[in-house]
């Protein structure tokens, strides 16, 4: 895997070459906004939802959430009609792993 360095308004980030972060600790909105640029993804305020979501159960869990784990928990946050599959894939086309790139969450285990 290639790696490099972006700097966005003075701050630096170790990306994969394929745009995934390599630091946890680095991600923030304007790493999370620039991949999804990259990934030619226009972001909404429930994709961030999802993103955050995303996030928090990693932390929690200290694992990778499965979808249907997401999706349970979009239920709860954002209501039953966008606590689905069909939502989910809706905002996140390719899927969790594409989600996951953008919470900025390790890919170890998982492959694109």
């Amino acid at each position: 895997m290639i790696s490099h360095y972006l700097e966005l308004n003075g701050k630096r980030y170790l990306l994969s070459d394929n745009y995934q972060l390599l630091d946890l600790t680095s991600w923030d909105f304007q790493i999370r906004d620039y991949i999804a640029r990259q990934l030619n993804l226009k972001l909404s305020d429930d994709h961030v939802k999802v993103i955050e979501l995303i996030r928090r159960s990693y932390e929690q869990r200290e694992k990778h959430p499965f979808v249907r784990v997401v999706t349970a928990d979009m239920a709860r946050e954002m209501g039953p009609e966008k606590g689905t599959m069909r939502y989910f894939y809706g905002l996140f086309p390719k899927g969790i792993h594409q989600a996951f790139q953008l919470a900025g969450l390790p890919m170890q285990g998982f492959c694109f």
